[in-house]
């Protein structure tokens, strides 16, 4: 998501539009209702004691003359009642909340929302997104300022390489790029760097700089299908545009009530006042040279969909992680990748929305497996320490009492991507995985008592990017995945009281990446994923009864890299995901009827998250990427 900030003295091409924009410090004339209005980072994780970089907002309708917040914003911020910008220094820490900032004037109001936490350390940044990432200027004109949007630990400085073009500036402190172009420039790459004290984070732009107008090229949202909950700020959909530079953007019909459009940035924000069936609307981005549209399909829904609420960031950014519910109802997520595969891992207390470090592994890994014991243990194996070609056979324990990791007997081979499942006797069950000579048909098993592998059946097809599911019957299915040929689509079962796989029929999909659930009548869905080529859509369901495959409705969005968690009721949530771009889209799958409905829409879009059941009933995400490695996470319910 990217924002683009509204400033003093822009003419707009709309008539409606009148005077209206307000960046801090204009005074126009109020002689239309706000709309649009957007906070400059909607969502940042600021730090107990340091004086934040004032975050100040865009409007594109009427002059705002008053502004309000609720809840109160974490003590020692402060919300100017004037030009809605949010200033201060934090004095004590704070849990993730969702804030909706309204500014009005005689003429009307408008509202948005902005998601802030407060921790007692820094924490980096997550990702720095440009809504202009490929643009191309007008020499000797003033060009509409480009705002990053920014996730995670407040960036307090950037920097760009090489120097923008002749007339163009990067504000060091809010990375907005601004100015006039006074040359011609040939399409070149520039570098902008966020930073904090604890790390950094870096976007790339492609800028282009002509003597005459170009038309746009491309206009794209970051959610093509959001599903939003009435009486909830929406999380902002924004534009991501190409070629020559957007100056308006409009959109037809108009949105449903209580949402707006920011002429200038093409954001969509607000809060929804009224249920709607989902309706498809038009966003055209227009210079003087030309226009482009996209097209949008909203939902808007009461509560009884599910929505999603923020859970407080975890304290380092990681996708490819493990995510494991503890008998005490606190999450461990243990080691993944940032910019680098680490070691750390952290527990989420539900009660309290925080997380807090616990004992690091003993050595980093990503693409591990970890497995809850029956003596409350977690058992951590294989991965690699730095991508392909350092794969590893260790395996290691974490005690929950102490908080401590400690080595256990090593794997019989280096692995993985492999999959790990308990069984009823209590001992582990792993198959498959990529070793350093490619995809691997061996499988082992751990002895808890012993802290000791032991080979047991070979499958009879190498596989990895694969899933194992435990059936009712305490057989264990193994599905899809990619060989070293490509991806697969046959399927095969363990018994544990022969130690012997068997065929169990092919998926009508070969498939790999993607999610599976159990039913609560004991068959388990399969859904999307990619067959190599394409990002997958189509569903199946594996009866262990029948033993046979057959299909059912479709996902609404195909996506790869996704969660599919059964819920109490019996939906299955399926979350996130990849296709062309990182999804936040979420959709249920009711059993009864065959077919998916859409969900409320996460909060950010991810891919390579974990979705973890909590004892309530609430659903937890964390991590994956967009852009970048992410440390948000969010519950659904």
């Amino acid at each position: 998501m990217c924002i683009r900030q509204c400033v003093a003295g822009v003419v707009f091409l709309t008539a409606m539009l009148a005077a209206g924009c307000h960046g801090g410090g204009s005074n126009s004339t109020a002689s239309v209702a706000p709309t649009g209005l957007t906070e400059r980072d909607p969502s940042v994780v600021y730090t107990d004691g340091t004086a934040i970089i004032p975050d100040t907002f865009s409007n594109s309708g009427g002059a705002i003359t008053q502004c309000s917040v609720v809840p109160p914003l974490p003590a020692g911020l402060v919300l100017d009642p004037q030009t809605c910008a949010i200033t201060g220094t934090p004095t004590t820490v704070s849990n993730d909340t969702i804030y909706t900032v309204t500014g009005s004037n005689p003429e009307g109001s408008d509202s948005t929302r902005i998601e802030i936490e407060v921790k007692a350390d820094p924490v980096a940044p997550e990702s720095l997104n440009y809504p202009d990432a490929a643009v191309i200027y007008v020499i000797n004109a003033a060009i509409v300022p480009n705002t990053p949007m920014a996730t995670g630990g407040e960036i307090t400085q950037y920097s760009v390489s090489p120097a923008l073009p002749a007339g163009l500036s990067l504000d060091p402190q809010t990375g907005v790029i601004t100015g006039t172009p006074t040359a011609a420039s040939a399409t070149a790459l520039y570098t902008v760097t966020g930073s904090n004290s604890v790390d950094s984070v870096q976007a790339q732009l492609n800028i282009e700089v002509q003597s005459l107008i170009q038309p746009p090229t491309g206009l794209t949202f970051s959610d093509t299908a959001p599903v939003f909950v009435v009486g909830q700020p929406v999380v902002y959909d924004d534009p991501k545009a190409s070629g020559g530079e957007i100056t308006s953007f409009t959109v037809s019909p108009a949105l449903p009530a209580g949402l707006s459009l920011n002429a200038l940035t093409g954001v969509i924000s607000g809060t929804p006042t009224t249920a709607q069936a989902q309706a498809i609307y038009t966003i055209t981005g227009s210079n003087s040279a030309g226009s482009v549209s996209a097209s949008i399909a909203i939902e808007v829904s009461n509560a009884v969909t599910g929505e999603w609420t923020p859970a407080d960031s975890m304290n380092q950014a990681r996708f490819g992680h493990t995510a494991t519910l503890l008998p005490n109802g606190q999450v461990l997520v243990a080691g993944g990748a940032k910019k680098q595969v680490i070691a750390s891992a952290e527990l989420y207390d539900p009660v309290k929305d925080t997380w807090t470090s616990t004992g690091s592994l003993t050595q980093p890994r990503q693409s591990h497996t970890a497995t809850l014991l029956p003596n409350g243990m977690v058992l951590v194996a294989g991965g690699f320490k730095a991508g392909a070609g350092s794969e590893q056979s260790t395996a290691e324990l974490y005690n929950p009492a102490t908080g401590t990791w400690t080595a256990t007997g090593s794997m019989t081979a280096l692995r993985d991507s492999h999959t790990a499942t308990l069984l009823a006797n209590g001992m582990v069950l792993v198959a498959g995985g990529e070793g350093k000579a490619g995809a691997l048909a061996s499988a082992e098993l751990y002895n808890p008592a012993t802290g000791s592998w032991a080979l047991t059946g070979t499958m009879s097809q190498a596989r990895y990017f694969h899933t194992a599911t435990l059936l009712p019957n305490g057989m264990v299915l193994v599905a899809g995945g990619t060989s070293d040929k490509g991806a697969l689509a046959s399927a095969e079962l363990y018994n544990p009281a022969t130690g012997i796989w068997s065929p169990a029929g092919s998926m009508s999909q070969a498939r790999m990446n993607f999610a599976t659930a159990s039913l609560l009548d004991g068959r388990v869905l399969v859904a999307g994923g990619s067959d190599g080529s394409n990002t997958l859509s189509s569903v199946e369901l594996y009866d262990p009864a029948l033993g046979m495959w057959s299909t059912t409705g479709s996902l609404a969005n195909a996506r790869d890299f996704l969660t599919a968690t059964t819920l109490p009721g019996g939906h299955v949530l399926a979350a996130g995901g990849l296709a062309h771009s990182v999804l936040s889209s979420a959709e249920l799958y009711d059993p009864a009827a065959g077919g998916w409905s859409l969900a409320a829409s996460l909060s950010q879009a991810r891919e390579q998250h974990t979705a973890t059941l909590l004892p309530d009933g609430r659903l937890l995400v964390e991590g994956g990427m967009a852009g970048g490695s992410l440390a948000s996470s969010e519950l659904f319910r």
